[in-house]
C-alpha cells in the first residue's frame, strides 16, 4: 500500500487497526512511495496539513498544527522527513506522518557561530563570516533565515537508520559545507585544504548523496562539482569537475537517475508583475518583509545536463523520455514513471524555493506548477491536477515521499 492508504486502513475498523499497529510495530517493509505536496489549508482546518500525492491526486490530511508550521519554517526534505528549525533555529528532523522528532546539533556548534547576551540580557548569536570583519548579530529565532535558507539540507539515509544516517547541511556565509551523523553533539565542517582535498571553501549551492558509491557529491553556484566521502575518520573530498561557463547566475540543482547517472538541472526565474495582486492579511504589518502584492517569481527555462564524470564535462540533453524530476526545497527526485504511473513523463514538478519567499513573503503567490520539459511551458500544478483543499502560501509548500519510518 501507499503510505495514505495505510493511514486510511487503519481507521476501518477494530481488526484493520491492529493489523495496521502490527504493520508498525514490525516494520514491514513498504514499497517506494510517490512524491506528496505537503501544504497547509484553510479548508483542512487549524490543526492539520494536507498531502497532495502527484501521482494518484488524492489527498490525505494529518495532524500538524498550522502553528507548528509556522514556528518551525520547512528548510528542505529527504527519505520522507522533514527538515525544520526550532525557536533557537537548532535543526530538528521530522516525520509529519508519524510525528517522530530528531533533534541535531545546536546551532553554536558549527565553526563560525557563538552565543552571547546582548546589553538587555537577551540571547543573541554572533557569526564570524570573515576573520578580519565585525561578526553578524542574529537573534536566535531568526537566525534560520541567515543560515540556511539560501542552501541545503541532505540526507544519506532515513533518520530510523540512527547512527548510518549523515545529515550534510551547506549553510552561510556564502556556502560552506559541515555534517553531523544522528547523536552527534557537533557539525563538523569540512574545511578546504590539502588536509581533506576540498578544493573550495565557499559557493556550494547543492549537494546529493550517491547510494551506488557511498559518497556526497557538491554542486558550485558555476556549476564545478566535487565528491566527499566521509565514511573515514576524515572527510576526503576531491574535485570532479570544473567550471561550466555562462552558469553563474542560474539556480542550479544536482540529481541522481534511478540508474545512477547524474544531472544538473539550471533553472531560469524572472520576478515579474502580476495581474492579479493577492490580497493580504488584515493583520499583516509592513515591516522588514516588504510584501508586494503585484510580485510573482516566474519560471522561464529549465536546462537540463548529464554529468560525464568519466571526461569531466557536462551533456546538455533535451528530454528525459520515462521520467519525472521534483524540484524544490525538497532534496531533488528523478523518478521512473514505470514505477509511477500516475506522474507525467519529460516533466518536472516544482515549487518554489528561493530563500525570500519561504522565509519572509508569507502573502505572495507561490509558483506550484509543472514544467514541459518538451513544450519549455509550465502550467499550474492545480489546472492539470486538481487538488481537495486548495493550498495557502505559508509555509511554502514542500515535496516529500511520506514514509511511516
Amino acid at each position: 500500500m501507499h503510505v495514505a492508504d495505510a493511514v486510511h486502513s487503519g481507521a476501518v475498523c477494530a481488526s484493520w487497526r491492529a493489523a495496521y499497529d502490527a504493520f508498525r510495530r514490525h516494520r514491514l517493509p513498504s514499497p517506494r512511495q510517490p512524491p506528496c505536496l505537503l501544504y497547509a489549508s484553510d479548508a483542512a482546518g487549524p490543526d492539520v496539513a494536507a498531502l497532495h500525492c502527484a501521482a494518484t491526486c488524492a489527498a490525505l490530511r494529518i495532524p500538524f498544527p498550522r502553528a507548528r508550521l509556522a514556528r518551525r519554517p520547512l528548510l528542505g526534505s529527504g527519505h520522507g522527513w522533514l527538515v525544520t528549525a526550532d525557536e533557537a533555529s537548532k535543526l530538528l528532523l521530522l516525520n509529519p506522518v508519524t510525528d517522530a522528532e530528531v533533534a541535531l546539533p545546536l546551532i553554536t556548534t558549527l565553526h563560525h557561530v557563538e552565543s552571547f547576551t546582548d546589553e538587555r540580557g537577551a540571547p543573541m548569536y554572533n557569526v564570524f563570516e570573515n576573520i578580519r570583519a565585525e561578526p553578524t548579530d542574529l537573534e536566535p529565532h531568526r537566525a534560520h533565515e541567515f543560515m540556511y535558507y539560501q542552501y541545503r539540507v541532505v540526507l544519506s539515509a532515513s533518520p530510523a537508520a540512527g547512527r548510518d544516517c549523515t545529515v550534510l547541511i551547506l549553510h552561510m556565509p556564502q556556502g560552506e559545507v559541515s555534517f553531523a551523523r544522528l547523536g552527534d553533539e557537533r557539525w563538523p565542517w569540512v574545511a578546504a585544504g590539502k588536509d581533506t582535498g576540498l578544493p573550495w571553501r565557499y559557493g556550494y549551492r547543492d549537494t546529493m548523496y550517491n547510494a551506488f558509491d557511498d559518497l556526497f557529491y557538491l554542486l558550485q553556484f558555476n556549476a564545478a562539482m566535487c565528491s566527499l566521502d566521509l565514511n573515514g575518520p576524515l572527510p576526503v573530498a576531491r574535485q570532479v569537475l570544473g567550471s561550466v561557463p555562462k552558469s553563474v547566475y542560474l539556480k542550479k540543482y544536482l540529481v541522481q537517475t534511478p540508474s545512477g547517472d547524474m544531472l544538473q538541472v539550471w533553472r531560469l526565474r524572472k520576478h515579474i508583475d502580476s495581474l492579479t495582486p493577492v490580497e493580504l492579511s488584515p493583520d499583516y504589518v509592513d515591516d522588514d518583509d516588504i510584501q508586494n502584492p503585484h510580485l510573482e517569481l516566474k519560471t522561464l527555462d529549465l536546462q537540463l545536463y548529464n554529468v560525464d564524470l568519466q571526461h569531466q564535462r557536462v551533456e546538455m540533453i533535451d528530454s528525459l523520455p520515462g521520467h519525472a524530476l521534483f524540484l524544490g526545497f525538497n532534496a531533488a527526485l528523478c523518478l521512473s514513471v514505470k514505477d509511477f504511473p500516475g506522474l507525467k513523463p519529460n516533466y518536472a514538478y516544482v515549487t518554489d524555493d528561493c530563500e525570500e519567499y519561504v522565509s519572509m513573503l508569507r502573502y505572495n503567490l507561490r509558483e506550484i506548477g509543472i514544467w514541459s520539459i518538451a513544450d519549455q511551458s509550465m502550467p499550474r500544478l492545480v489546472d492539470v491536477s486538481p487538488v481537495i483543499y486548495p493550498w495557502l502560501n505559508w509555509p511554502s509548500p514542500i515535496w516529500i515521499r511520506p514514509s511511516l519510518f
